[in-house]
């Protein structure tokens, strides 16, 4: 076997053409996309990191929000049981108005009743007095000169009491 020069020409440069061939039509295509992608790659990257640079700042600021929160509700809260114990303390103090007002006129109409009750007493009492006594006498009495007498007796006796 010979080495032939002009054959080993020939193979280095078909060689060469399809090296180049391959080069040109597949390694640059190739490397483009891969570059492209690694440059996506990053800008997703940079993209996530700025997403979750954003999600922190708003978890801060959701846990800013829930602490104002936090505090307004319990000020509205204490607002509120301020509010209820002046009105639970108005409110008793006018139960109490009204019930001295129901004491002072159950008190009027007891003394009205008593009143009453009294005279309607005495009333009955001179009538009773008068028939006794005029059964007692056998005799008709002037009711009207008698009762008098009768009732500034009964006058005394209920003082005396």
């Amino acid at each position: 076997m010979d080495i032939q020069l002009p054959q080993i020409l020939f193979q280095l440069v078909n060689f060469s053409v399809v090296l180049g061939a391959l080069i040109y039509l597949l390694y640059k295509p190739v490397q483009k996309i891969l570059d492209e992608r690694a440059q996506k790659i990053a800008e997703s990257q940079k993209e996530v990191a700025r997403i979750e640079e954003e999600g922190k700042k708003i978890e801060a600021l959701k846990a800013k929000i829930k602490r104002e929160a936090e505090k307004e509700a319990a000020e509205i809260l204490e607002n509120a049981n301020k509010a209820a114990i002046k009105k639970e303390e108005k409110l008793i103090e006018q139960a109490k108005a009204n019930l001295k007002e129901n004491l002072k006129e159950a008190e009027t109409r007891w003394q009205e009743e008593k009143k009453q009750l009294i005279t309607n007493s005495k009333s009955q009492m001179v009538d009773a007095v008068i028939k006794v006594s005029g059964l007692v006498l056998g005799k008709n009495l002037d009711k009207k000169t008698d009762k008098k007498i009768i009732e500034k007796r009964l006058a005394e006796v209920l003082q005396n009491l």
